[in-house]
């Protein structure tokens, strides 16, 4: 029995060993799962649809998707590693490169030149810029709605009028502007469209069509856990949605309506004004150059720190998704 013994417990410690690992398999699970921080905005509409159409499986992807209010909450969940990719505006990203290269640009997915709008519950007074002079403006700082906001003011030539900035955070805007804090509004649709369908007395303070190309973006660390192989795949995915949007808007409409919550009516008359497409051009360099720029003579932030735009444009991954994803089609 005291021999039998000692050889009963290896058989059992052997078997053990042979059983699956939970915990490692779990933790594998884990790591495989990749997270995308996005804007809760239909901009974000391809990564919705890539995940409703089963577009990020089909390339073998496993993805989730983790909503936040704006790109500049989506950048500090990429940068404190909750997430491996996260979505933002063109402005978010030129602010964020005064202060670090560590991320980059892997492309631009969609675009907009009449996204975001300068909106008062005493529209018609503000149609002369100038009596925006000692009112109170809302605003979300270091994002696209406050290049916009100066960008309109440096078209009416007014850039040097008393004005008191009120920084707030997206879903502070309509509460702010409804109960009088503020007078106006630099905000990002769907925000726009809210407002306007929620109180009679709110308008568009002028029709800014053209005014400031927006464009969202895909980023990423630099030190990306995230497999080379698996970034080209990301692309292709979001390249597959953009077709399906292409070709079948009214379901795309439905999936990011029902994704976001929003009125179906309120996507539809958004629809008109965004042009999805993967792209990474010398437009987007250009356009983020002029806005540090602006940033600078501005006293947003210091020449010293500023970079070179291409630093942070992640094209040879661009290109070589892109190139994968035409020979496959």
């Amino acid at each position: 029995m005291n021999f039998q013994l000692p050889v009963f417990i290896m058989l059992v410690a052997l078997l053990l060993a042979c059983q699956p690992n939970s915990t490692v398999n779990s933790q594998k699970n884990t790591a495989s799962v990749i997270k995308i921080a996005v804007s809760n905005t239909p901009l974000s509409t391809p990564l919705f649809v890539a995940q409703e159409k089963g577009f990020f499986k089909q390339h073998g992807l496993h993805v989730e998707l983790i909503k936040h209010e704006g790109g500049v909450k989506c950048f500090e969940a990429l940068i404190a590693q909750q997430v491996d990719f996260a979505t933002s505006s063109e402005t978010v990203v030129m602010f964020n490169s005064f202060y670090r290269s560590d991320f980059s640009i892997l492309a631009s997915f969609v675009e907009s030149d009449n996204d975001v709008k300068l909106i008062s519950l005493s529209a018609k007074k503000y149609h002369n810029l100038a009596n925006l002079k000692n009112t109170k403006v809302g605003i979300i700082k270091g994002s696209a709605s406050e290049f916009f906001f100066d960008s309109l003011l440096m078209l009416h030539h007014q850039q040097d009028l008393p004005i008191e900035r009120v920084y707030l955070s997206p879903k502070e805007l309509i509460p702010a502007l409804e109960s009088g804090e503020v007078d106006a509004i630099s905000a990002w649709e769907p925000f726009g469209y809210q407002i306007l369908q929620k109180t009679n007395s709110a308008n568009q303070v002028m029709s800014t069509k053209g005014l400031y190309d927006l464009s969202f973006n895909l980023l990423g660390l630099k030190e990306n856990q995230v497999s080379l192989k698996k970034r080209q795949s990301l692309l292709k995915a979001l390249n597959d949605a953009i077709d399906f949007i292409s070709e079948n808007p009214a379901e795309s409409q439905l999936i990011a309506s029902q994704t976001l919550d929003i009125d179906l009516q309120e996507l539809r008359y958004l629809w008109k004004d965004y042009s999805f497409r993967v792209s990474l051009s010398n437009a987007l360099v250009s356009n983020m150059q002029s806005q540090a720029q602006w940033a600078i003579d501005n006293r947003l932030a210091l020449e010293n720190n500023r970079i070179d735009i291409r630093m942070i444009i992640d094209k040879q991954l661009f290109e070589s998704a892109i190139s994968q994803h035409q020979d496959e089609h």
